[in-house]
């Protein structure tokens, strides 16, 4: 049998995050319902109904503030600033994708040049020097990453975070 719509939105949330959310969501409808009730004021009856409201709203917030305990979340900087001068943080998470995205096609052709140098330097010594052939070959060994190499350099991660390559966020910073 499955689940009805009722029995699942009354369920606790699994997820500390889903929580926050469920929170938040039952905040902003409650601020609705207060907006609607004083843009209709009608009295004195409206007064009680809009008290009623805000100490809801109270409550829902001390729940928020409590459900923060189990919560770790680090937002960037970058982001909070982005948001707080009224910017659209989606925005910035698609320049910022952007952004890197650009620079590793920069540096995947930057590596690919190096790699093609290599190889016609390594040409050139074999047909320049002979009795080098062991020790370029070896050389070229050492330095031609193998799959496994590439797919570490293509993600660096310490500690399951993404390290910082360098990369220039929207606002200009690293």
């Amino acid at each position: 049998m499955a689940p009805t719509m009722a029995s699942s939105a009354n369920q606790a949330p699994a997820n500390p995050i889903d929580n926050v959310e469920k929170q938040l969501r039952t905040i902003i409808q409650t601020l609705y319902e207060a907006s609607v009730t004083i843009s209709d004021y009608s009295g004195p009856s409206a007064t009680d109904l809009v008290a009623q409201q805000l100490s809801k709203l109270a409550t829902q917030y001390q729940d928020l503030d409590r459900a923060k305990e189990g919560l770790e979340v680090t937002i960037p900087r970058e982001i909070v600033m982005y948001v707080e001068d009224g910017r659209n943080p989606d925005i910035y998470t698609r320049e910022f994708v952007e952004i890197v995205a650009k620079q590793n096609q920069i540096m995947n052709g930057k590596m690919r040049a190096f790699a093609d140098f290599r190889d016609t330097l390594a040409a050139q010594i074999n047909s320049a020097f002979p009795e080098l052939r062991e020790d370029v070959e070896r050389v070229l060994q050492e330095t031609s990453p193998s799959e496994r190499k590439r797919a570490q350099l293509a993600v660096r991660t310490i500690g399951g975070e993404t390290t910082n390559t360098g990369a220039i966020a929207p606002n200009g910073t690293t």
